[in-house]
């Protein structure tokens, strides 16, 4: 087992289960964090998604900046800004306040996918769609630092509110080697999508890369690497399997271009699948680690050393906010006894 306690943290997707309301799911997402602290966990960040029924997690910034309110220990970032959609100027200064609100425990994530499908990514993008990923990477760290290289269009801009030490260390988000790439160029934590390509040869071969090439910045002296894991966990297999069917039928809309709010348990158990449609939402929830909590730990911390992981966070998309909350608990626990007992 690792030598030292592995970190873990949470990403909220913000599910909107059939039959409430946007309004209920963000209040479930403040409860959330609010347990997320109580237990530990070192961070909460919230994904960036668009043209979603099932998810109310379209703007993260709104989401943090609500809980910055309701938590005071717990570290609170986005998973992540999908910065092609957005103006970097606009993403330095919301990020900035939000340090404002939550000072020394905010962190940026950063990814450059779209986050949705075509269409609402044009809607999204405007003007900003042909423009290349480290372009707008370099222009936000101008930004957000105040530091301009010579010659720059908007040198003496300042990032509002003002001050220093308010602009977040940054995380790349990656599926593959490129992220890696760019975050060990510039000096960034690296943040592996494994939840999105569950491929640990590739996510070890992408952490490996990184640090191997690992430039040294203000915001990280050396490098950091968090792997992301989808998790459903129950107290047994089960059960644990039972919650799972939902992703299974989101997936399965998502693929045929469905708008719909995340199925409750009941929906996906009655849903009137094909042999071909069942093979295709099966195999999509089983990207996510599904069991009880020994189960569960030992793959986490499989997970954890097949990836060379500093911190794992967790993404547990459970339609009953109080199973969410219990899944928290019982996956914290069970990492935590499973480090204790000897090699």
């Amino acid at each position: 087992m690792t030598s030292s306690p592995l970190p873990l943290s949470v990403l909220d997707l913000v599910p909107v289960p059939s039959g409430t309301s946007a309004a209920q799911a963000l209040e479930d997402a403040l409860t959330l964090v609010q347990e997320a602290e109580r237990l530990g966990y070192l961070r909460y960040w919230v994904a960036e998604h668009h043209n979603m029924a099932a998810l109310a997690s379209s703007v993260p910034l709104a989401v943090l900046a609500a809980a910055s309110q309701r938590t005071t220990t717990i570290r609170l970032g986005s998973g992540g800004v999908m910065l092609p959609n957005h103006a970097p100027l606009v993403v330095a200064e919301g990020y900035r306040l939000l340090s404002a609100l939550a000072p020394g425990r905010v962190d940026l994530g950063l990814g450059r996918a779209p986050g949705t499908d075509g269409r609402t990514a044009r809607a999204l993008r405007g003007a900003n769609a042909e423009e290349p990923f480290e372009r707008q990477l370099a222009e936000l760290l101008a930004f957000g630092t105040g530091t301009y290289p010579a010659g720059h269009p908007f040198a003496g801009t300042v990032a509002a509110p003002a001050g220093e030490g308010l602009f977040p260390p940054l995380w790349l988000l990656s599926s593959s080697g490129y992220g890696a790439r760019v975050a060990a160029q510039t000096g960034q934590g690296l943040a592996f999508a494994w939840h999105i390509n569950p491929d640990t040869a590739q996510a070890r071969a992408a952490a490996d890369l990184y640090r191997a090439s690992f430039v040294p910045s203000a915001a990280f002296a050396a490098p950091r690497v968090l792997v992301a894991a989808g998790v459903i966990c129950a107290p047994t297999t089960a059960e644990a399997e039972e919650l799972s069917l939902p992703l299974g039928l989101m997936f399965l809309r998502l693929t045929r271009g469905e708008i719909a709010p995340f199925p409750t348990v009941e929906e996906a158990q009655a849903y009137p699948y094909t042999p071909q449609e069942w093979a295709v939402a099966d195999g999509l929830r089983r990207r996510t680690i599904i069991g009880d909590p020994a189960a569960v730990a030992t793959r986490l911390l499989a997970l954890a050393e097949g990836t060379a992981a500093d911190e794992l966070m967790l993404t547990m998309n459970i339609p009953d906010p109080a199973l969410r909350r219990r899944a928290l608990g019982l996956v914290m626990e069970a990492v935590q006894t499973a480090q204790q007992q000897p090699a």
